[in-house]
């Protein structure tokens, strides 16, 4: 895996914003600063996710991308007494459209959101419907994740959860 680190990823161009050197990086890692590591298959190949980090405001998200450059999936993660919690989920479909990046309209939105207290609540946004659902007591264990040291984002970019 190849990594690039910016500040933010723009969707529409999909290209970084505000390039930063590893150094850079790490420093805004150790700060708590924003910045953003894209991870690509090998030099010149599409990106395939983002890691967005915001430990100062508690927040990091790993963003899984399509061969459109389309977000996909979406972990979103809160820090909790120094560990992170996976606190939503979204996945992102298209349907049969090939439209790139942040032009796509996503065909249906599947948003799961996690309680640390064992409360899962589901949406689901098709067709111009909504449904919700909610569950109670529901073993959030496996949410967790410790912080990352910069760079070793192994734990936090697994797909299967």
């Amino acid at each position: 895996m190849m990594w690039t680190y910016c500040e933010q990823w723009n969707n529409l161009t999909e290209t970084p914003m505000n390039p930063l050197t590893p150094e850079q990086a790490r420093n805004r890692h150790s700060s708590g600063e924003l910045y953003t590591a894209v991870a690509s298959p090998r030099e010149g190949a599409a990106p395939e996710l983002r890691v967005e980090m915001r430990l100062e405001t508690g927040y990091a998200s790993v963003i899984f991308m399509d061969e459109y450059g389309r977000d996909t999936l979406d972990y979103t993660f809160t820090l909790i007494n120094g560990s992170l919690f996976l606190e939503t989920v979204r996945s992102y479909s298209y349907g049969s459209s090939q439209e790139r990046g942040g032009y796509a309209d996503v065909d249906r939105l599947e948003t799961y959101e996690f309680t640390a207290d064992g409360v899962v609540e589901r949406t689901v946004e098709a067709d111009g419907q909504e449904s919700r659902e909610s569950r109670y007591g529901v073993d959030v264990s496996t949410n967790w994740e410790p912080v990352p040291d910069f760079g070793a984002y192994s734990s936090l970019i697994r797909r299967d959860r």
